[in-house]
């Protein structure tokens, strides 16, 4: 069964930097909606659980994006995107991003897990979402795209910034929204484009919370490393960018 979905989005001048090109937090956006999109026609969105007299929802938990290019303003981007199956409390997705051309920009994987949004805990995936992963399509990065145990460098000598959460960060599910925290591991990068982003979401963060954003160079050329933690230490988030 070809369970893909493909989904159109207009480049907004808000959504590019100086250089008038998207930035890597709007791609994320786009591949956010499209997920949505899609659960919502295959019917195992936030909605449907709600429907179901579930309280249950979606929260991402790792993400890996790879540009060859960006879109520029005004261009139009279609997002392709399948479910391709998952075990027990995780689920995959992948992605495909294209240019107006037909030129493929991009690529990504992703992995979900389900919460329950009274006790914040993780629950099993129900078997009618693993049903229609699709068979059709090619992982896009491989069968397994993760770097294991991706951590922050200990020791390392990095640069420090800090954020507070503030209300307009949250999301549906109460908590800070996952394309904030690339917003703020990108921040000092003073608008660099990253080429490819490995992103592990470790636990959430809640509006008014002060988060740490650390980041540190890795040992390959534009390689970095990041990390947004609790004043106290405690990772919300950790990732990896090859920038250009």
């Amino acid at each position: 069964m070809d369970t893909f979905g493909e989904y159109e989005f207009a480049v907004r001048s808000y959504e590019c930097g100086k250089d008038g090109y998207a930035s890597l937090a709007t791609i994320c956006n786009y591949l956010q909606e499209a997920a949505s999109l899609n659960a919502e026609t295959l019917k195992f969105s936030k909605s449907d659980f709600e429907a179901a007299g579930e309280n249950i929802s979606w929260v991402l938990t790792r993400m890996n994006v790879r540009m060859t290019e960006y879109p520029r303003w005004a261009d139009r981007v279609t997002v392709l995107t399948f479910p391709r199956g998952g075990r027990r409390i995780t689920a995959w997705r992948d992605f495909t991003i294209k240019g107006h051309d037909g030129r493929v920009l991009g690529v990504a994987t992703t992995e979900w897990m389900l919460i329950d949004l009274s006790s914040r805990k993780v629950v099993p995936i129900p078997q009618s979402v693993f049903a229609l992963a699709n068979t059709e399509r090619e992982p896009v990065l491989g069968l397994d795209p993760w770097t294991p145990r991706l951590r922050f460098p200990e020791g390392a000598e990095c640069a420090q910034y800090r954020f507070k959460a503030q209300n307009s960060h949250i999301d549906l599910n109460g908590h800070v929204n996952n394309v904030h925290y690339i917003e703020w591991l990108m921040e000092p990068l003073a608008g660099i484009q990253a080429g490819e982003i490995e992103i592990v979401f470790r636990s959430e963060t809640l509006a008014g919370e002060d988060v740490v954003v650390k980041v540190c160079d890795g040992p390959e050329k534009g390689e970095r490393f990041h990390c947004v933690s609790s004043p106290a230490g405690q990772d919300h988030v950790v990732a990896r960018t090859v920038c250009r």
